[in-house]
């Protein structure tokens, strides 16, 4: 069984106040909570989502939301940890809301600019929860949590596939958009098939007997272009005088 709290990042945490709702969570792992925050990204890509790739972004995503969430009632609010304690249950019943789920979810789609704070804090009242201190605010909130996903998306390499994907879409999209591209063309195949057919050179010219032949690839001949700058070159200091240069045509030098 894999141990998700240590996955999530939840077990370096310090001081981390709503560890109990992801531990919770953690336990329901075959649930489909982990879904419901991931339908924020295209369905397109959902459906090409590993069971397991679905569960680390849920989880490390609430993981930061979480502690954001913390810290703005400790930093911002000036509560005490065991008055922060008082909203474990609330933020629980919080995140199970489909509508904040989705919104929570959105920060995965690289099409994303920003989230919607305002319905986030509109569930909070409709939800009718313990209420939040005057201070508290929803719309840094949700910026800092938008970022913290971006940022796990680029740098978490189990969720760079979740990246990829999406980056295959949008070109595929672009594609077809330009070049009129049939509606069954895919993409990811079609790069495949490319790095299939180029990846070798192709040496038939050369002996073929060497133990390494078939397996010489592309990139392991390829040599990075290193341009070196210069000072800026005056030509005419290198252009034979008009002269010297009728001479040498005349006598066929040229």
């Amino acid at each position: 069984m894999l141990d998700w709290l240590a996955i999530w990042g939840v077990t370096q945490a310090a001081g981390f106040i709503f560890k109990p709702i992801l531990e919770d969570l953690a336990k329901d792992a075959a649930k489909d909570w982990a879904k419901d925050l991931l339908k924020g990204i295209p369905g397109k890509i959902f459906q090409k989502l590993k069971k397991e790739d679905i569960e680390i972004a849920a989880g490390k995503a609430l993981k930061e939301f979480l502690q954001l969430m913390q810290q703005q009632l400790k930093a911002r609010c000036k509560l005490a940890e065991i008055e922060i304690k008082e909203y474990t249950t609330d933020i629980k019943k919080f995140l199970s809301d489909k509508s904040v789920t989705e919104i929570l979810g959105k920060a995965f789609d690289i099409n994303c600019e920003s989230l919607d704070a305002k319905t986030l804090e509109d569930s909070w009242n409709r939800l009718q929860l313990k209420t939040l201190p005057s201070k508290f605010n929803w719309q840094s909130l949700t910026e800092q949590y938008f970022t913290q996903v971006q940022e796990i998306l680029l740098e978490s390499k189990e969720l760079q596939h979740i990246l990829e994907l999406q980056n295959l879409s949008d070109i595929e999209i672009n594609t077809k958009e330009i070049a009129g591209v049939i509606v069954d063309f895919n993409l990811v195949k079609y790069q495949e098939g490319i790095r299939e057919r180029y990846g070798n050179l192709k040496l038939d010219s050369l002996d073929t007997s060497g133990y390494a032949y078939n397996e010489l690839k592309l990139w392991q001949i390829f040599t990075v272009q290193n341009v070196r700058e210069t000072h800026q070159v005056l030509a005419q200091v290198h252009e034979l005088p008009k002269e010297h240069l009728r001479r040498l045509r005349e006598s066929d030098q040229v």
